[in-house]
Formats: structure tokens, sequence, C-alpha cells
């Protein structure tokens, strides 16, 4: 009889993928960070469900941005743009308030002034996200243009030259400091939305768990 039922069992079914790095996350995968003091106190700790992968696009470069949400109300954003250390980039959306509780807002403006060397040094470094704040900022990027997407193109090229879907077209601006490792990044899309994202350069590792949605 033992033999019928094993024959006729019911296999378990094999893991379809994978989940190695944070570049290999898919939407309902889940992320954790460690407890690192190095990182702020909106991710340390913090375990995330992916809720979104979007694709941000340059003129020869494109990467992943991933979304993850949590028990707190501010997203977590991960993205992958090309660096020597192959570091991850990890960030934060910031209100109209943070930046004026972290910036002279008055100096803050000088990034939109032509040709774009703004210099930007915080007023404080009493603030939830001050780990992944840089103790000066020089301007890289003016009025660079790009194109952001909401779909993953990991695996193909964002089609940015057709009209139907070429994604939502933006006006980059980008400030860093600490050696290129924390940077300010501003995108002012079409019809005038901007977003402010806080980010640094951190290794992979500070996400010290992955699960694959389901298992």
């Amino acid at each position: 009889m033992s033999f019928f039922k094993s024959l006729f069992a019911k296999k378990q079914a094999l893991p379809t993928r994978s989940l190695n790095h944070p570049g290999e996350l898919q939407v309902g995968d889940i992320f954790s960070f460690g407890d690192s003091f190095a990182l702020p106190k909106a991710m340390r700790k913090q375990q995330l469900e992916v809720s979104e992968i979007n694709t941000v696009e340059f003129k020869h470069e494109h990467y992943a941005q991933v979304v993850g949400r949590g028990i707190s109300p501010q997203p977590v954003y991960i993205s992958f743009p090309k660096n020597p250390q192959k570091f991850v980039k990890y960030s934060l959306l910031l209100t109209r308030q943070d930046v004026g509780n972290l910036f002279d807002l008055e100096a803050f403006s000088d990034i939109f002034e032509a040709p774009g060397n703004a210099c930007l040094t915080p007023i404080t470094f009493e603030h939830p996200y001050a780990e992944m704040v840089a103790a000066q900022y020089l301007q890289q990027d003016f009025m660079t243009t790009g194109y952001f997407h909401r779909e993953d193109y990991r695996d193909g090229t964002p089609p940015q030259f057709n009209e139907e879907s070429h994604g939502r077209q933006f006006e980059f601006y980008s400030l860093a400091g600490d050696q290129e490792q924390r940077s300010i990044d501003l995108f002012i899309f079409e019809n005038g939305d901007t977003d402010v994202y806080l980010s640094f350069l951190r290794p992979a590792n500070e996400i010290t768990e992955l699960w694959i949605k389901g298992e």
C-alpha cells in the first residue's frame, strides 16, 4: 500500500528561480535590511515587500529602481546604476519639509541656475536620515534628459523612441558628496512634478535576507 501511496503522491514543485542578489528581486518578493548603524532608522532592520520595479533611463544607461514597502509609510528605493564598486544605491524620497529641514532653501535653488555649479552644505545633521547626508555636495548633473518607465527593462531596452510608450520624460539634476558615495537626485517631470531623493551607495549585503514570493 505504501508503494502505491508513494507512486501517486503529489511531487513537490521545484523552485522556479533563485534569489541571491537584490538585483534579482521581482514584484512580491521580500527583502530585509540588517542592523548596521550606517543605515537610517527608515531602513535598519526593516522588512519590505517589492511593490513595483521601474526603469530609469538616460542616453547611455538604464537601470532598475526597486520600490520596497513595509510597516513604515516611507518606501525604500534601491537601484543599480553603474559604479566601479558595484554598490547598490539606496534612496529615500524627501518631502519639501525634509528639504527645508536639511538645507537652506535659497542655496538649494542654486541647483537650477545655469551652468549648474551649485555647492550645498547641510544646515543640520539632526535628522532621521542623517546617516545618508554628506558634509558637502557639489553639483554633477544639470538639466540632463531622461525617461522614467513604470516597467522592468532589466532584460531588454526601454522604448525611448516609441511615442506611445517612451516613459515620462524628466530633467535630472544631481549633487554628490563624500567621494561620490552620497547624493541628492532630482527628477523634474514635464508636468512640474518634482521628486527629490536622498541617496547613498552601499554594498549589496546591507540587505541581509531575500525571500522569493510565496516561499
